[in-house]
């Protein structure tokens, strides 16, 4: 998956401008359709083979062969891989959620949730499996029962950080600000480490005016992940938005170099359009 740039009007010293990042890892994060749009969500990605189940049956040795182009990053050759397990064996789950998340990999949304819901008709008690087709629900603009399959997620795992925050993002784009920050919150008290949980709840601060608390979270995003491009940039907004412009300018040029060398283009060039307009 690409990583996403969208713009917002902010009032900044004197000008109008605000990058909004939302990001994800092919696998392991996923865009979400958030009103904000600088939400991260998070997607249990691919697990790691079962060579057991290659000994014990032909579908197992094309699932694991599945799982092993999905982890490289060729989620066509996955979902091949896939077909050909669940061709040879249409009950088994595991092909079915992961031929999902290798379907909204590439933008069918609609064939991941279709695989969701095969996967969950043969193991309803699969709280991964409910928070992934949340996020496709929600991707596409289904925030209400992506919100019923967090819940449902959460009722089968209380300690799932990953359900709690895709939840608060679902609450976010619903306009339940409160509700979203005590989702991300949980995120955080399960999982002190969630980084992207910190950045989440950085921008339901900052949503709601409180710059001081959103530049507190994304501090933390950024001390657990010093290579955490999103949270640089919101940073450099939030700093931005309380009248100080060196360093929301240090902050954005370091989100710039982070995208410049993922070699992200699109996003290295918005941000430096925006360091040029800051620096007027």
């Amino acid at each position: 998956m690409k990583w996403q740039l969208l713009t917002h009007k902010w009032q900044v010293l004197g000008r109008i401008f605000k990058i909004a990042i939302v990001t994800g890892l092919t696998g392991i994060l996923c865009v979400s359709c958030n009103q904000s749009k600088d939400v991260l969500v998070t997607e249990i990605g691919v697990s790691p083979p079962n060579r057991l189940t290659a000994k014990t049956s032909k579908a197992g040795e094309f699932y694991i062969q599945g799982q092993n182009q999905h982890a490289k990053g060729n989620s066509q050759a996955a979902i091949a891989a896939y077909s050909r397990s669940i061709s040879l064996n249409s009950q088994y789950a595991p092909a079915f959620k992961s031929r999902g998340l290798a379907y909204f990999d590439v933008g069918n949304k609609e064939g991941a949730i279709a695989d969701y819901n095969q996967a969950l008709r043969l193991n309803p008690n699969d709280a991964e499996t409910y928070n992934n087709r949340g996020n496709a629900r929600a991707s596409l603009g289904d925030q209400q029962g992506a919100i019923e399959d967090y819940n449902e997620a959460i009722r089968l795992a209380p300690n799932y950080a990953e359900a709690h925050n895709n939840r608060g993002n679902a609450r976010a784009t619903q306009g339940d600000k409160n509700g979203a920050l005590e989702d991300y919150t949980q995120a955080i008290r399960i999982d002190q480490s969630y980084a992207v949980a910190y950045n989440n709840r950085g921008n339901a601060y900052a949503s709601q005016g409180d710059q001081q608390k959103a530049i507190a979270d994304y501090n933390e995003a950024i001390r657990l992940n010093p290579n955490f491009g999103p949270a640089f940039n919101n940073r450099g907004n939030a700093f931005a938005a309380t009248g100080d412009k060196r360093s929301a300018l240090q902050d954005l040029q370091r989100a710039a170099s982070i995208f410049d060398k993922e070699g992200n283009k699109d996003l290295y060039q918005q941000v430096m359009k925006n360091i040029e307009e800051l620096g007027r």
